[in-house]
Order: C-alpha cells, then structure tokens, then sequence
C-alpha cells in the first residue's frame, strides 16, 4: 500500500491526518467601520455632516496686581535715568507714575532726583580736578620761564 495512508486491525486504510491550517487556529475579526476612501487630488473633500466645531470656554481675565513697592533693579534704572537725561528724566519719571501707588511714585521720583545730582556732583567734582590740573600745568609752565612764586631771576 500507500506510505501516506494506514490501515486499521482490518486491514481497511485509512487517510493520514492533514496538519492543521494555522488560519483555522485563530479567529479571524472583522473590521468594525469600513476605510474611507481618499478623494482624488484635483477634487476637494466633501465636508463631513456630523462634525461640530468644539466650544471654547470663556477665560477668567485677572487683573495684574498693583506696583506696591520698587525692587532693586527699577531704583537702580529710575537712579540711571535721573543720571543721563538730568531734568528730563525726572519728568518723564513723574509722567510714568502718576497711576502707580503713592509710595512707587514718590520712590521713582526719589531715585531718578538722586541720579540727577549725582550726576551733578560728579561733574562739579571733575571740572575741579580737571581745572586744577590745568591750574598746576600752567604754573609749573610759569615757573620755568622765571615768573614763579619766588620771584623773576
């Protein structure tokens, strides 16, 4: 006989069992919504019936809180505009405060009034070094002509 089949005790064959096909062992799923089809590129895309655009809720606006006092940096910048534009600067740090909180305006105008007259001082205290330097050049210039404090030779 046939090596694929076997026999039995009386002597009828039999068929081989067949291997199992591995499709069979797993359940096949189907899909559950159809794919849509895309459009052709030169015509547009139907618009979709059951889209809504979602709704945006309203925002809570919070008001910024008051200025209530000058941090370092704002005494140091109201001191450098007082400095550079003198008068100006004290105007214009007047004009920026009027709707701040009294103790803001008064420390606005406070630093940018210092920056003026340090910037004041400071130019005084130069034009006398610088005078008195050009003092000593033109005495030491005098001296060695003969017109020194001495006295002519």
């Amino acid at each position: 006989m046939a090596d694929d089949t076997n026999t039995n005790e009386q002597g009828t064959p039999t068929p081989a069992p067949t291997p199992a096909a591995p499709e069979a062992a797993a359940p096949q799923v189907p899909p559950t919504q159809p794919l849509p089809q895309q459009p052709p590129m030169s015509q547009q895309m139907p618009p979709q019936q059951g889209y809504q655009a979602p709704q945006l809720q309203p925002q809570p606006v919070y008001m910024p809180a008051p200025l209530m006092r000058l941090t370092g940096g704002m005494k140091f910048g109201w001191f450098v505009v007082g400095a550079l534009l003198g008068v100006g600067g004290i105007v214009l740090a007047w004009l920026t405060s009027v709707d701040k909180m009294p103790e803001v305006k008064s420390e606005t105008l406070k630093w940018s009034i210092i920056g003026f007259v340090v910037w004041i001082v400071l130019g005084i205290l130069f034009s006398l070094m610088i005078g008195g330097m050009i003092g000593a050049m033109v005495a030491g210039a005098a001296g060695s002509y003969g017109y020194g404090h001495y006295g002519s030779f």
